[in-house]
């Protein structure tokens, strides 16, 4: 039996999730809609009935909805994965054996390579430079530490993440894999990439987004989870202060130029974070 459980977070990746999990589909496998309102679920159930479905009736964002699966978890090891990603079998039985064999490692990623789809296929652009700064001081290893894990593709030691605890609960979406990442970091364990591994990501294309959802993207990325993310890091006066300046920078902005749409939404974002206002609404809807 695997040692490891893969993660999907599916919102409308019906085109998509099929080969998602056909890729990693000699692993136990949990899928979390978050609503999605397409037939995601029936393809799911139709092609791999033995994937262990969680179903949504609002979407919880990102964070939220990988906490659901992996408290079902009973695997020593998981692995976090984008429908939009793809990990060879034997780059997952590298980054498990890494792992395996340095247990300081709380949280490890594989190589992280940009990509485009053509004709169905995914088809490398180069590597993300994100991932690669800090491998020239680890040359003698098979890994290195990273201050940074994307949450496409991210392995949890499940014994230490556990106690740890996993992803932020504020966070709606965006910038909840850097702050794990760093409460890692902060306990005395280790965030590492593991070298001689690709991870394909597309990059925002898991999932049909209608422009109300991508202003509420906007709305987050740029603005509340930035500062929501500063103030678990460094605290609510810096974040504020942080506000502050990212307002003065939005007037400047629009002094020189129209300001466009995700400019906009950033605003309001920072706005809300600077009102007190939470990532999700009284009722547990996000916001934006």
């Amino acid at each position: 039996m695997s040692n490891l459980t893969v993660i999907f977070v599916s919102f409308r990746s019906a085109e998509i999730i099929l080969s998602a999990i056909e890729s990693v589909s000699q692993h136990q496998i949990i899928m979390v809609d978050n609503a999605s309102g397409d037939n995601t679920i029936e393809l799911i159930k139709t092609n791999f009935p033995k994937v262990t479905i969680i179903s949504n009736t609002k979407n919880i964002g990102f964070g939220r909805a990988n906490n659901l699966a992996l408290q079902q978890v009973k695997t020593p090891y998981a692995l976090a994965l984008n429908p939009d990603a793809r990990i060879s079998a034997l780059d997952i039985d590298r980054c498990l054996k890494i792992m395996q064999q340095h247990q300081q490692i709380a949280l490890a990623g594989p190589m992280v390579y940009n990509v485009e789809l053509i004709d169905g296929n995914f088809v490398e652009k180069g590597i993300c430079g994100k991932v690669n700064k800090n491998m020239h001081l680890f040359e003698q290893q098979d890994y290195y530490v990273n201050q940074f894990i994307t949450g496409a593709g991210m392995f949890f030691n499940m014994s230490i993440m556990q106690n740890i605890g996993f992803f932020d609960q504020g966070f709606f979406l965006y910038c909840e894999d850097n702050e794990i990442c760093k409460r890692v970091i902060k306990k005395g364990y280790q965030t590492a990439i593991i070298k001689n591994t690709k991870l394909l990501h597309l990059g925002s294309k898991s999932a049909k987004t209608t422009q109300v959802e991508i202003n509420r993207t906007h709305w987050h990325r740029f603005g509340w989870s930035k500062l929501y993310y500063t103030q678990l890091i460094w605290g609510r006066a810096v974040a504020i202060l942080k506000g502050i300046r990212m307002l003065i920078k939005f007037l400047f902005l629009c002094l020189r130029k129209q300001p466009k749409t995700a400019d906009k939404q950033a605003l309001k974002g920072v706005l809300f974070y600077l009102c007190g206002k939470k990532a999700f609404d009284n009722n547990d809807n996000p916001r934006g």
